[in-house]
């Protein structure tokens, strides 16, 4: 156990710190989750247009067409979005102008999609097949406007003209090449390769991080790296989330239309998957710890129980995590990492087999545990699997709490002995 705690120490703590910070990973998290207000409020449009109820879904068939546009309106924008809220956020880190930034980097992402046989923009592009596209041409259009700022190449207009003149001007000579750079990118792959910079980006770099994120063993080497991340006290989640929280999303609102076009859902994983089937009560899946902590002998870990129970409900399990602690404590990570392993192969078997319907809708990841089940999937058999999973959890970590139990209650009665003497 020391081997393991010292490793972490020194070497894998160090590491997963200075990547959580690392500029152009935090600016594409940041930009990431911006998006997600638009998907939650797209996916309860999508709840009410497809209610989980037959009475319900009867009712609403003559008004489904009215309410998929809201749902059209903001799955099929992510792309669009993030080009912008990923040059906004990386642009701010850098102290740079980031509505120019934004502006600039949403236009070049335009410029880059394959146009139609009319010079439309097709707008499969601008959902999730866009998506690493807008990341990429983003950073680059960043990073372009920093190499003119840093080199005091741009429009410099006298101090008395307005602030926010001055600042479009100088947005002028940056704007102008990354825009260029795209299109003249853009004319060379279309000559060499008969392919645009997007189907490019796509072929190269998309589909196969979409095949891999869409995977059942690349999903659990994510949850591992998540766990053991969270083993030490950082944000697990978070760090993941920059290099697969793009292909889970992308999943979603593929499941997302073909929930809409009434086709077969095509994704397993998804961003639903993991934060209301396989983080059951937060990271860990630690609801059912929650509930065992209820049975404690040791009045410290009971305390912890009843305090704990309430935010694990809703997916927050700071207080657990914290509190026992499960953080820098050897004898909890084995379960910890563990019982999310167990509840991902459950739920991927249980979907694989269509003995549970696929995630199509996505919900704030505070919902309260059975009711987020059941709205992502419209299937009341998704609360059932919730259960299978707690109950797994709790089988796994039992043996482990107990073990930690005993060692807190020994303590407390050793200290109150010592006390009564």
């Amino acid at each position: 156990m020391d081997a393991i705690m010292n490793f972490l120490n020194d070497h894998f703590m160090p590491f997963a710190g200075r990547l959580a910070e690392q500029r152009h990973l935090k600016a594409l998290r940041e930009g990431i989750v911006a998006v997600m207000p638009l998907l939650l409020v797209g996916s309860l449009f999508l709840i009410i247009a497809y209610p989980p109820i037959e009475a319900l879904d009867t009712a609403v068939a003559p008004f489904r067409g009215e309410l998929s546009k809201v749902s059209n309106a903001t799955f099929g924008i992510l792309a669009l979005v993030a080009s912008f809220s990923v040059a906004y956020s990386l642009s701010n880190s850098y102290k740079l102008d980031s509505l120019a930034s934004g502006i600039i980097s949403v236009s070049a992402f335009l410029l880059s999609m394959p146009a139609t046989d009319n010079g439309n923009i097709p707008a499969e592009w601008l959902g999730s097949k866009g998506l690493f596209v807008a990341m990429i041409i983003a950073i680059l259009a960043v990073e372009i406007q920093r190499f003119f700022m840093e080199k005091n190449i741009f429009i410099k207009m006298p101090a008395e003209v307005p602030p926010f003149v001055a600042r479009s001007f100088a947005a002028l000579l940056p704007g102008f090449v990354a825009l260029l750079l795209v299109w003249i990118v853009n004319i060379v792959l279309l000559t060499t390769t008969k392919l645009t910079l997007p189907e490019a980006i796509n072929i190269v770099l998309g589909i196969p991080i979409m095949n891999l994120g869409s995977s059942l063993p690349a999903t659990l080497v994510a949850i591992v790296v998540i766990q053991l991340l969270w083993c030490v006290g950082i944000q697990g989640a978070d760090i993941v989330a920059v290099f697969l929280g793009p292909v889970w999303l992308s999943l979603s609102e593929q499941n997302a239309v073909a929930k809409a076009a009434g086709e077969m859902l095509p994704n397993i994983i998804t961003n639903q998957f993991i934060y209301v089937f396989v983080f059951v009560g937060g990271a860990g899946a630690t609801f059912a710890l929650a509930l065992l902590l209820l049975k404690a002998k040791s009045s410290q870990l009971k305390a912890i129980g009843k305090v704990g129970i309430w935010p694990a409900i809703f997916n927050i399990n700071e207080p657990i995590t914290f509190g026992m602690p499960i953080i820098m404590n050897p004898v909890m990570f084995i379960p910890f990492i563990l019982a999310p392993l167990a509840a991902a192969i459950t739920t991927y078997i249980a979907m694989a087999t269509n003995l549970v319907a696929r995630p199509y809708a996505i919900v704030p990841w505070t919902t309260p545990v059975f009711i987020s089940g059941f709205l992502t999937t419209g299937d009341w058999k998704a609360i059932i699997l919730q259960l299978v999973n707690i109950i797994i959890a709790a089988i796994i970590y039992y043996p482990f709490l107990r073990m930690w139990d005993k060692m807190k209650f020994d303590e407390e009665t050793k200290q109150a002995m010592e006390e009564d003497v």
